[in-house]
């Protein structure tokens, strides 16, 4: 390819790159340019271009002015708290959290919230987020009150839980302790039993036999059914007599215990809703005695004042709302269904860790303590209960007699 070759090719490519910088010149010199509004902040007073907005003061923002030069008035615009940041639920929100904007008045309801001391301390009661306006159902200064007052225990279920109801007594329920907020590990122990594979009934079972014994005169057949519960096992004596053995009481069940840390107690007993306030009836006025009336005629008769009503005392709780993962509480259902038996446990108040923990077993007893089976002896050192002396039983003064007079 010669010079002038290349020296042609350089300069059509210069051309049209001319040619398109022209035509996107043309196209901006076409198009409307839109009114810049200077909005500043002068000694505490808003100034668009150069012209102060009367009796507007800042707190470290500006009211928004529309582009298209709509001026907004002062009096149209409402200071509103908002979000600098995410917070989950539960959060105690602080200035860190916390700035103002402002909010046309059309568009802020009555619940939200226009100052920072009003959302200072305060609990997040869902979760926020950044730049979201604040509203005073968003905040709360307890939690608990809340809940019992206003959104009911859903409002204190966390994320992931669900709750149900358990029952609980004065042992199980850690002597009455337990509040709505805790944290609670909850022990479960499980009796398993021995059944009968095919009747999938407990063991022993029962057993009864028909015996039926013919008369060799008359040759009449009587039968009779003779009942064993529960059936043992039939043994041959050293005498060769046959004899039935049975359980002188019920087989014992093998206790296995685990537990399931970490529930949260959302409500304790049985839930009150808020009564409605009911305005206090006014007590009417004593009318003034007529001129001429003799002091005390015509009195209304006073009304007597009711005695107050003794206080009943509020029965001890016997149910306990816990919260749990889904599949936790599954558990816990299963447990209660099938009468196991159910304590609580109560934590720190700080303390959320998970624990490495073992079901309890009477072999985890015996490796864990290094307990020794003792060997079967032929003698004990207690006594049968007919030979233990009795305590003498107190002995009652006669009860004095009445002498008749003159006796």
């Amino acid at each position: 390819m010669g010079r002038r070759t290349l020296f042609i090719i350089i300069f059509v490519v210069g051309v049209l790159l001319l040619a398109v910088v022209g035509i996107m010149f043309v196209l901006q010199q076409d198009q409307p340019q839109a009114t810049e509004t200077a909005v500043t902040v002068e000694d505490g007073v808003v100034v668009t271009d150069g012209t102060p907005l009367p009796e507007t003061a800042v707190d470290g923002a500006a009211p928004p002015v529309t582009s298209s030069g709509i001026e907004v008035l002062p009096e149209d615009l409402v200071q509103v708290v908002v979000s600098l940041q995410t917070v989950p639920r539960g959060w105690v929100m602080s200035e860190s959290e916390l700035t103002t904007d402002w909010r046309l008045a059309s568009e802020v309801d009555s619940n939200v919230i226009t100052d920072i001391d009003e959302a200072l301390g305060k609990i997040a009661r869902i979760d926020i987020f950044q730049g979201q306006t604040l509203t005073k159902d968003d905040l709360v200064d307890d939690p608990r009150f809340v809940g019992e007052e206003t959104f009911g225990p859903s409002s204190l279920i966390p994320t992931g839980f669900v709750a149900q109801a358990v029952p609980m007594d004065r042992l199980s329920g850690v002597a009455y302790g337990l509040a709505e907020g805790d944290t609670i590990d909850i022990m479960i122990s499980f009796a398993f039993s021995q059944i009968d594979p095919e009747f999938q009934t407990l063991l022993q079972n029962s057993a009864n036999f028909v015996i039926e014994t013919v008369d060799e005169e008359t040759g009449e057949t009587t039968t009779t059914i003779l009942s064993i519960d529960p059936y043992g096992r039939f043994e041959e004596l050293p005498t060769g007599d046959t004899v039935h053995v049975q359980p002188n009481g019920a087989s014992s069940p093998i206790i296995v215990s685990m537990i399931l840390q970490n529930a949260k107690v959302i409500q304790v007993g049985k839930w009150q809703p808020v009564p409605p306030v009911v305005a206090p009836t006014p007590t009417p006025e004593a009318s003034l005695l007529e001129e001429g009336d003799l002091a005390g005629e015509g009195a209304p008769t006073p009304t007597p004042v009711p005695a107050e009503l003794p206080t009943p005392t509020p029965s001890p709780p016997d149910v306990l709302l816990v919260a749990l993962n889904p599949q936790q509480q599954l558990l816990l259902k299963y447990a209660v269904e099938v009468g196991a038996d159910i304590d609580f446990a109560l934590r720190g108040i700080n303390d959320s860790q998970l624990y490495s923990i073992n079901n309890v077993d009477l072999n985890y007893l015996i490796e864990r303590f290094n307990i020794e089976i003792p060997s079967d002896y032929d003698f004990t050192v207690e006594y049968p209960s007919s030979e233990k002396s009795a305590a003498p039983e107190p002995t009652q003064a006669p009860a004095p007699q009445d002498v008749p007079e003159g006796g």
